[in-house]
């Protein structure tokens, strides 16, 4: 019961948004009574809560199963960026909560994006930090390079109005290299103790 409650849900959330939601709506695509759903979730904001989590769930599934073992750290990077990117432009229920968002500033979906961002973008500080740790990442800080990362990706799979046509996988990892790989990428002997200066000075 709780799967066809949750698969209802999944489905009135991605055709309604969060405001054209209700109960009664995932009652019947369900096929259970409404107090049915609230024998597993005391509320609307509840059950949205609990889809969203699976969202973010599948959101660094979809960055892990990009990655590629033993291969470059920073080809694995855009990867995994370029899923991100893939995963929440065909995402149903993602699509329709931001076009709620633009349309009525619904507040519990603005709030429920947010709280997906949020989500992505500690993720990829944690992968950025794994990247330090194996010492292919040059120290920064972590969430702001996460923060620019992903809105540059966003502008540029989403917003970028190519006159040629799309930008090719390799033309993006082309423009990734120029403006981000090359100032990540830790050089041979700057994360050595003398170098402490010379890195301040930079």
């Amino acid at each position: 019961m709780r799967d066809r409650i949750e698969e209802a849900a999944r489905r009135a959330f991605s055709e309604f948004g969060y405001k054209g939601t209700t109960m009664d709506q995932i009652a019947r695509l369900a096929g259970v009574s409404k107090g049915a759903i609230y024998l597993h979730f005391p509320s609307k904001e509840a059950l949205f809560q609990h889809m969203l989590r699976g969202v973010i769930a599948q959101v660094r599934d979809a960055f892990e199963s990009a990655q590629t073992e033993g291969d470059d750290y920073f080809r694995n990077l855009d990867r995994g960026l370029r899923a991100l990117m893939r995963f929440r432009a065909d995402h149903a229920m993602l699509s329709k909560l931001v076009q709620e968002v633009r349309q009525f500033g619904t507040a519990e979906a603005r709030a429920g994006l947010q709280e997906l961002e949020t989500a992505i973008l500690d993720y990829l500080a944690r992968h950025l930090k794994r990247g330090v740790d194996l010492g292919v990442v040059r120290p920064c800080r972590l969430d702001l390079v996460a923060f620019v990362l992903l809105r540059a990706y966003t502008a540029v799979l989403r917003d970028f109005p190519p006159a040629e046509g799309a930008l090719s996988e390799e033309e993006l990892y082309e423009l990734f290299t120029g403006l981000f790989v090359d100032g990540l990428r830790l050089r041979p002997g700057e994360g050595e103790p003398g170098n402490a200066q010379t890195e301040q000075e930079r």
